[in-house]
């Protein structure tokens, strides 16, 4: 699903837009007022411009937390006219962005071999343990570290996962 918003601004308006970077940000467009004398200069602190067109801009903006600027300037007969900057702010996640899957399959075909938590917030997970059905600790890493399953029979097993002051619990199904 694609979705554009058009955002009027006059070119002396100073204005800010907020999202966070728990999901792809859609490409977004930005318009200023027209005067078919006047030449329009784009420019963007970070990301990607997909289109110009005189007075409007479509960009692509990073999926990373940071302040982002939108710049315009124009001349008019060969004189600098008017500048307007906007600020797209992109927030931290709030929360983790974690994608746990349900099985694996250690079985030596080199394909699905190894059990590791994925998502965007993988990279900040500060413990992870992994129990058998007794209850024992199977395996253990201060990180996200891949578990290949090796020396463990088939069946359920739970995955605690802890991250931002926050735990999470998964089944995980080992399959030969």
């Amino acid at each position: 699903m694609k979705w554009w918003v058009f955002i009027l601004l006059p070119l002396h308006l100073l204005a800010q837009e907020t999202y966070d970077d728990c999901v792809s940000i859609p490409p977004q467009s930005y318009q200023v007022n027209y005067d078919a004398d006047k030449i329009y200069y784009w420019s963007i602190s970070r990301g990607d411009i997909i289109s110009v067109s005189s007075n409007t801009i479509t960009v692509q903006w990073p999926d990373s937390a940071g302040d982002y600027l939108i710049s315009v300037y124009t001349t008019r007969f060969g004189c600098d006219g008017d500048t307007s900057h906007y600020q797209v702010v992109i927030d931290p996640c709030p929360y983790a962005t974690l994608f746990f899957p349900t099985s694996f399959t250690p079985n030596g075909d080199n394909t699905n071999e190894l059990y590791e938590v994925g998502g965007k917030s993988a990279d900040e997970i500060e413990y992870i343990a992994i129990y058998n059905r007794w209850g024992q600790r199977v395996f253990e890493s201060n990180g996200n570290m891949p578990w290949d399953g090796r020396d463990n029979p088939i069946g359920v097993y739970t995955i605690n996962v802890f991250i931002k002051n926050n735990r999470f619990v998964r089944p995980i199904t080992l399959v030969r």
